[in-house]
This record gives C-alpha cells, structure tokens and sequence, in this order.
C-alpha cells in the first residue's frame, strides 16, 4: 500500500497469542436503507504480527491468515494451530511495503498460490501443495511469475483463483510517485495491470491495465472489484465486469488520470473506465485498503472497503444504486485490508487485529 514505506517505523505490531474465543471489540452503526436484523459489529478473532491477508480452503476449518514477515496461520475456534502452514520468511523481507502480501487456494484446496516480494526486491508468485494436515509442502514449490520491481513500493500483492482455476494477479505501477517510468498504460511491462496466469505452465495475459497500486481486488459473480491506492488527491475503487470472458484489455487510465482527474498530460487513456467510486483525501484517509463484496447477512450484495489512514471501514451497493458510502464501524488502528474469507468478511489491521464482520 502507498504510505506503508513512510509509516512502517511508527508500527507497534500487537504480536502475541490468539484469544481463545471470538471477542467483541467495537461498536457499529446501522447502514442507511438496510434493513438488518442486527447491526454489523467486529468481533477479535485472533491477534498476528501484521497480518495482511486471510483466506479459506475448501473443505477445510481453518482460516488461514498471512503474517507480512512471511509466515501463514491456521486458526481454528479462535486459537492459531501450531505449526506454522508456511513459513517463508527466509525468502522475503518485510520492509516498507514489501513482504508476504497475498494467499489463495485452488477450488479443491489441494494447492497454494503465494504472492511476496523476493530478497531482491521483485514480485514472486509460486503454487505450492497442501498436505493433509492443511500445512503448505514448501519442498513442492513452484515458481509461476517473477516482476522485476525498479522501487520498493507499489507491488500489488493479491492472488485470486477463477472458479476455473486460472490465477489474477494484480499488480502496481512498480513504485516511486507519478508512475515515473511510465509503465501502467505500457502493455510491454507487467507493471500497473490485472494479470490472468495459467498455473500450469506460467503463461500471462494482461486483462487490465492503468492501475496504480491495486493493493486487494475481490473476485463476486466474475466481476473484480480492485480497491486501487491513488496518489495525492485521490483514491478509488473500480470494477471490471465479465472477467472470464474478457477479451480486450480493460482500460482503468491510470496515469493519464487519477480518479476522475486528468494527471500525467503526455500519457493518454481514451478508453478509460472510469471508477465505480473516488472519495478525496482529508478526513476519510489517504489509502484505500482493501475490500471484499459481502455474500451473507445484513450486509449481502455490499462491497465492504476500508482507508488505512484514517481507520474507516464503509459499504457501499454492489449495484451500482446510491454509491454514497456509509460507515461501518468506529475507526480502527491501520485497516489494512478487507478480504471474503469463505463466506465470512474480515477486517485485518497492520497492527495486529484479525475481525470478524458480523451482520
């Protein structure tokens, strides 16, 4: 995520043990125009140093929850299971905005696909195989995808499997400020895009280009919501619709725009997508973190998003009708992404927090 470099030093990681039962830890306020039997609220699963990603298996318990410095959790009736899924943190770095970021399963829940950043730097995406006992075999694993990444920043981080089993993986511009380099509307880079990778052989398409820094997309009746973290004015979410037939490259005008707003002049994006929803930086944050459609409970057919500056989770329709979005919860410490684990939404902050949302 943008600001991840700038704030990682004021980060004080509530590492420790998982509490033994789920723990209300917030209030909620009701969700205008939503009927709700009772109102959404956070309730403390477990506390991880920096998790950032969460994610279900088929047949499987478990939550799985990724740790930034590299190691993957299973928790189970509020408490981690000892050992580790995964521990990879010999491989990565969790520095800035680097690290383990991303954690997907195939639909039968025999295979794991990891997205991190390498020791140099670079975006690495491996499947790997799961045992029996839900542990990743990291003897198995595979290498899919590297991107070389000219800056520390902006690497995306998110890896979701099509109900076909292909791979999205979404991508940054490949850091610094401004989209230097000019690669998110370039189709000769991988940088900036939505990618759909085979993971039998590694092979990549572009499907989406001209995103900044896609830091969590969700994938609900093959439309992909992309929560993209904007750079000084703005942030936005955009959706692309009919992703597993998508034949022409989406085109969402990053750094021609920002949000709604022409940006860098000498780049062009006649075709741009606008996004489905801006809101400008001030009082509701500075980076978008995140966000999941919700398909249980009160908040079904909502796409659930949070701001990692400010602490503020909203919903807004998936529909497309009243977009103003309402907030959720009280501020929370560093959101740093909501993702649909199963059936169920969490809400992961930088700081240590794994919620559940109840609806």
């Amino acid at each position: 995520m943008r600001r991840l470099a700038v704030l990682a030093v004021v980060f004080v990681a509530a590492c420790g043990n998982a509490k033994s039962s789920e723990t209300a830890v917030t209030s909620s306020s009701s969700v205008p125009g939503v009927e709700m039997s009772i109102a959404p609220s956070l309730l403390l699963v477990a506390e991880l140093d920096e998790p950032v990603d969460a994610a279900a298996r088929a047949g499987d318990d478990a939550l799985y929850v990724v740790s930034r410095a590299g190691t993957v959790h299973r928790i189970l009736a509020g408490s981690v299971m000892e050992p580790e899924a995964l521990d990879v943190s010999d491989l990565t770095e969790d520095e800035g905005e680097r690290g383990l970021l991303g954690l997907a399963f195939s639909p039968d829940g025999s295979v794991a696909y990891v997205n991190y950043t390498d020791l140099n730097g670079d975006t690495a995406v491996a499947r790997l195989a799961v045992r029996d006992d839900g542990t990743l075999d990291r003897s198995s694993m595979r290498m899919l995808l590297t991107i070389a990444q000219p800056y520390a920043n902006h690497n995306g981080g998110d890896v979701v499997v099509q109900p076909d089993g292909m791979l999205l993986v979404a991508t940054g511009d490949g850091g610094s400020g401004g989209d230097p380099d000019r690669v998110a509307l370039d189709d000769s880079s991988l940088l900036g895009k939505v990618l759909r990778v085979d993971p039998d052989d590694g092979s990549v398409r572009i499907i989406a280009r001209g995103l900044r820094n896609p830091w969590r997309v969700d994938l609900h009746d093959d439309r992909l919501w992309i929560a993209d973290v904007g750079q000084g004015e703005w942030e936005e979410i955009s959706a692309m619709n009919d992703v597993s037939g998508a034949d022409a490259i989406v085109d969402f005008g990053w750094s021609a725009f920002e949000g709604n707003e022409r940006f860098n002049e000498d780049q062009v994006s006649p075709a741009h997508v606008p996004p489905v929803l801006v809101y400008e930086h001030g009082d509701d944050g500075c980076s978008v973190s995140g966000g999941a459609v919700a398909v249980t409970g009160a908040l079904a057919g909502r796409y659930v998003f949070a701001d990692y500056c400010s602490g503020r989770v909203w919903s807004i329709p998936v529909d497309g009708v009243n977009l103003v979005k309402d907030q959720l919860f009280e501020e929370l410490d560093s959101p740093v992404a909501v993702v649909r684990a199963g059936v169920d939404l969490y809400v992961l902050t930088l700081s240590g927090g794994v919620f559940r949302v109840v609806a």
